[in-house]
């Protein structure tokens, strides 16, 4: 697995990790973390509460992962349901 990470100058680093454990789901890849499987790249808003707490650590604190995005994957138009052409506009002025 190849994670990639940038500095505040924005110089860039790839490092190959290799994966002793395969989860699907932040929050389950969390509570392995916190009970001693690894490291992991968490999304800020769920790792807040731990890091405050000590019960995590951050590691490279002067370090980021490239940004990600959200993706809507939808029906084509002629079976689009309004609802979801709806959410998706609003997604796309946020």
């Amino acid at each position: 697995m190849q994670w990639s990470f940038e500095n505040k100058a924005k110089q860039g680093v790839s490092v190959t990790m290799e994966n002793t454990l395969s989860i699907d789901s932040a929050p389950a890849i969390l509570e392995a973390v916190k009970g001693g499987a690894g490291v992991a790249i968490l999304p800020d808003f769920l790792v807040r509460k731990d890091l405050h707490e000590g019960t995590l650590t951050q590691i490279l604190p002067h370090w980021t992962v490239p940004e990600g995005g959200v993706f809507a994957v939808y029906p084509a138009a002629k079976f689009r349901p309004v609802k979801v052409s709806a959410f998706v506009d609003m997604l796309l002025r946020v």
